[in-house]
């Protein structure tokens, strides 16, 4: 999904042309294939499997970032420069463009982690956490931060209320995150004490700096996106608690993870995706009732799951509750992929511009898509 909206919106934004779409099928197909062969090796416990998927990921992570660099490098092609919809979306456009340069290091970084995990794990440290850190914080909630601060002003055609806590945001994750992973990878308690609370308080701050956005965004994208949002802050805060007190880390671990992995980056990848896929493809969202019930299952197996983890963790809770918790996630990841497949699918003209996609027109008639008109400003 993030491959998808990098190849169709990286190229508006900076007005350039991918250097070879060969390449992006290459890059395509490594990522692909990768996730797919780490996923048999753990599933069927064959080690060489993992190591060969793991090389797979990485060779795919490698060329995804070199696309972006010859892209970067292209002369600025004949496409008009997209207007600013507010002055201090200049400001705001670089501070994107910051978490974007962060994701394909942190990329690089923790594919490289997860290769090297497959074929020696050091014995100091907790490199699964070093791994699973530097992937959702470094490179998702990075990119997904990215992508934040460049479109959804221009989405929504409201003004980011404030300027200052998005630098802080990028700041603080710029500086707080290696030393964050260096005290997983050293097994420092006292450094992760302080960088743990840290990269929280940057997420929260990244929370605190989407809600006003959020009740502008179209229908399907607000109720994701705050759920989201939600469900981040509750995690990260248990983040901060387990790197004060890492006993509780051990108790609530699965918790933690649940919240961020399945409710944050499901959530904000489902609300995205009702968003831009049916402009890349051209036709509305297939069954749109379908994709409100697929959000309701997929934040209530997150929740349900959730407790039955910290009950489970606090009082040795019953694994029924988890069960049916991840039974619901499951299925909201298939009715979601059920939709994405039924809308590239359906009848219609594939056509999309690259202005549709950045400024949030319909793409069809049948059924319009919201567009928010921006304020009055004071």
């Amino acid at each position: 999904m993030i491959a998808a909206v990098n190849i169709r919106v990286v190229p508006v934004f900076t007005r350039r042309q991918w250097r070879s779409e060969q390449w992006l099928r290459v890059q395509n197909t490594l990522m692909v294939a990768g996730a797919w062969i780490v996923a048999a090796g753990w599933l069927w416990r064959l080690g060489s499997l993992v190591t060969l998927g793991s090389a797979v990921a990485l060779a795919g992570g490698v060329a995804f970032v070199t696309n972006v660099a010859l892209l970067i490098r292209q002369p600025i092609g004949k496409m008009p420069a997209l207007p600013l919809p507010f002055p201090e979306q200049g400001p705001i456009d670089r501070v994107g463009t910051g978490f974007m340069r962060l994701s394909g290091i942190y990329l690089l970084f923790g594919l490289a982690v997860g290769l090297m995990r497959s074929v020696w794990t050091p014995p100091v440290g907790r490199w699964d956490l070093v791994w699973a850190h530097a992937l959702l914080i470094g490179f998702f909630v990075s990119m997904a931060a990215g992508v934040s601060y460049h479109v959804l002003s221009r989405w929504t055609g409201a003004p980011w209320r404030w300027t200052r806590p998005i630098r802080w945001h990028l700041e603080l994750v710029r500086y707080g995150l290696p030393f964050m992973v260096l005290a997983l990878a050293t097994g420092w308690t006292p450094l992760f004490a302080v960088a743990g609370v840290v990269q929280a308080l940057a997420l929260l701050i990244f929370v605190v700096n989407l809600v006003p956005m959020i009740p502008v965004l179209p229908e399907l994208t607000r109720p994701a996106f705050a759920a989201a949002a939600l469900l981040i802050s509750i995690g990260v805060t248990l983040g901060a608690w387990f790197a004060l007190d890492p006993a509780v880390g051990a108790r609530l671990r699965q918790a933690h993870a649940e919240l961020n992995v399945f409710g944050f980056a499901g959530l904000l990848i489902s609300g995205t995706a009702f968003y831009l896929i049916p402009r890349f493809a051209g036709r509305p969202l297939r069954w749109p009732r379908l994709a409100a019930t697929q959000l309701a299952l997929l934040g209530g197996g997150v929740a349900l799951t959730a407790v039955g983890w910290a009950w489970r963790g606090w009082a040795g809770g019953p694994l029924a509750i988890i069960a049916v918790g991840q039974a619901l996630v499951v299925i909201g990841f298939v009715l979601f992929g059920a939709i994405m497949f039924g809308t590239f699918t359906r009848a219609g003209s594939g056509a999309v511009s690259a202005a549709t996609i950045q400024s949030g027109k319909s793409v069809a008639s049948r059924q319009p898509l919201p567009v928010h008109p921006a304020p009055p400003r004071a």
